[in-house]
C-alpha cells in the first residue's frame, strides 16, 4: 500500500510539472531573467496544455513588447483582455505598445482604464499626461500631471511636468511656482531649473534666466539643455562667439543634441554661413524628424537660393509635424503664392491666423487672403 500511495504521488508531481500554471511561471522566472525566447517556449507550451490560459497569453505579449515585436505584443494580449484578464497591468501594458503602434488615441484610453482600475497610481497619471501632450491637449495634460502630484504630494516630477506644460501655455506665475516646488522637493534637479531657464528666457527676464542657467551647470557640467540655453542666453545678448563655443561644447558631449544643432545652425544662418547652417538643420531633423522649426529653417535657406521646389517641402513637412507651427503657415503660403497657387496660399494663411498668438499683421494677411481668394477665382 505504501509503494502504490510513493507511486501516486509521482504520478500527481509530474502532471503538475506539466501544467499549463507550472509553464507560466516558467515562463514568468525566464522573463524577469531576461531570458525571452526561454520565457517564450514557456508560454507556448503552457497554452498547448490550456489553450484558455489568459496569463500565458498577457505574458507572451509582456515578452514581445520588450523585444519589440509590438505587432505580436498586441494579438496576445487583446487575447488576454477577451479571456478576462482586465487590470491596471495590461492596460499600462496595452497603452505602451499603441503608442510605439503610434496609436495615441488608444494609448490614451488604455491609459485612462488603468487610471479607473487604480486611481492611486502616480505612472498611470504621468503616462496619460504625456500621451495627451503629443496630441497637444495640453489641459487634459496638466490635469494629469496635477493628480500625479495630489496622489504623491511630495513627487518633485509631477511639479516638473506641469509646469513644463504651463511654460507651453504661457502661464508664466503658475509655471514657476511649480518648478520652485519642484526644486523645493528635489534641490538637484536640473532639468526644473532649466525649465526656469526657458520660463525667463521667455518672459523676456535674461538676467535672470543667466542666473538660473549657471545654478543648473552648478547641478550638472554636462547637462545639454542647460549648455544650450546658456548658449542661447548669450546670443540673445549678441555674444554670437560665446554662444557658438556653447552650442559646440553641447555638442561635443552628444552629438545627438538636436537643440544644439538647431541654434548653432540659426547663429551661422544669421551671420551668412548658409552650407554651414544648412548640415546643422539637416542633421536636427535626421535626429528628430519632428522638429518643426529645423524644418522651417531648411525652408528658409531654400527660398534665399531660388529653390521654390525645396522650399515647398520643407514647410510643408514643418506643418505636418507640427499642425500649430505659425512661422511655417506663412511663409508656405507665401510659397504657394510665387507658384500661382493663389486658394492653397489662401488656406495657409487662414491656418496661420488661427494658430499664431495675437499676430499684429491680422489685418494686412485677412487682407491677403481675399485677394488669393480672388486670384483663384479668375
Amino acid at each position: 500500500m505504501k509503494r502504490f500511495f510513493l507511486v501516486l504521488f509521482a504520478l500527481v508531481l509530474v502532471a503538475g510539472c506539466s501544467s499549463p500554471v507550472s509553464h507560466y511561471r516558467r515562463g514568468v522566472r525566464y522573463e524577469q531573467r531576461g531570458e525571452y525566447r526561454k520565457a517564450v517556449e514557456s508560454y507556448r507550451k503552457s497554452l498547448e496544455k490550456d489553450s484558455g490560459y489568459a496569463l500565458s497569453y498577457y505574458g507572451l505579449g509582456s515578452v514581445y513588447a520588450k523585444s519589440k515585436l509590438f505587432d505580436e505584443s498586441l494579438r496576445n494580449l487583446q487575447r488576454a483582455s477577451e479571456l478576462g484578464v482586465d487590470d491596471q497591468d495590461i492596460h499600462m501594458l496595452l497603452g505602451s505598445v499603441y503608442e510605439a503602434l503610434g496609436r495615441t488615441d488608444l494609448a490614451a484610453e488604455e491609459y485612462g482604464k488603468a487610471i479607473k482600475a487604480r486611481p492611486d497610481d502616480v505612472l498611470s497619471h504621468l503616462r496619460l499626461g504625456a500621451t495627451l501632450e503629443k496630441v497637444r491637449d495640453w489641459e487634459g495634460a496638466l490635469a494629469e500631471y496635477r493628480s500625479a502630484g495630489a496622489v504623491a504630494v511630495d513627487f518633485p516630477e509631477a511639479y516638473y511636468h506641469a509646469g513644463r506644460v504651463l511654460l507651453r501655455l504661457k502661464r508664466y506665475r503658475e509655471s514657476e511656482e511649480a518648478f520652485q516646488q519642484a526644486l523645493t522637493l528635489k534641490k538637484r534637479y536640473p532639468e526644473a531649473q532649466d525649465g526656469l531657464t526657458s520660463l525667463y528666457l521667455e518672459d523676456n527676464r535674461v538676467p535672470k534666466a543667466m542666473d538660473s542657467a549657471r545654478k543648473t551647470l552648478d547641478m550638472d557640467a554636462g547637462f545639454i539643455p542647460g549648455l544650450v540655453n546658456m548658449g542661447y542666453i548669450h546670443e540673445r545678448s549678441n555674444d554670437t562667439d560665446t554662444a557658438e563655443k556653447w552650442y559646440r561644447r553641447a555638442l561635443k558631449r552628444n552629438r545627438d543634441s538636436d537643440a544644439a544643432h538647431l541654434r548653432l545652425g540659426v547663429l551661422l544662418s544669421r551671420r551668412g554661413d548658409h552650407s554651414g547652417a544648412e548640415r546643422e538643420f539637416q542633421a536636427a531633423v535626421s535626429i528628430n524628424p519632428d522638429m518643426a522649426p529645423a524644418w522651417n529653417e531648411l525652408g528658409t535657406l531654400a527660398i534665399s537660393r531660388g529653390d521654390y521646389r525645396r522650399a515647398r517641402e520643407y514647410f510643408g513637412t514643418a506643418v505636418r509635424v507640427d499642425s500649430t507651427f505659425s512661422g511655417s503657415h506663412y511663409n508656405l503660403a507665401g510659397v504657394l503664392m510665387n507658384t500661382e497657387l493663389y486658394g492653397r496660399a489662401a488656406e495657409s494663411l487662414q491656418k496661420y491666423l488661427v494658430h499664431a498668438e495675437s499676430p499684429e499683421d491680422s489685418q494686412e494677411v485677412e487682407t491677403r487672403i481675399r485677394i488669393y481668394q480672388a486670384a483663384e477665382e479668375r
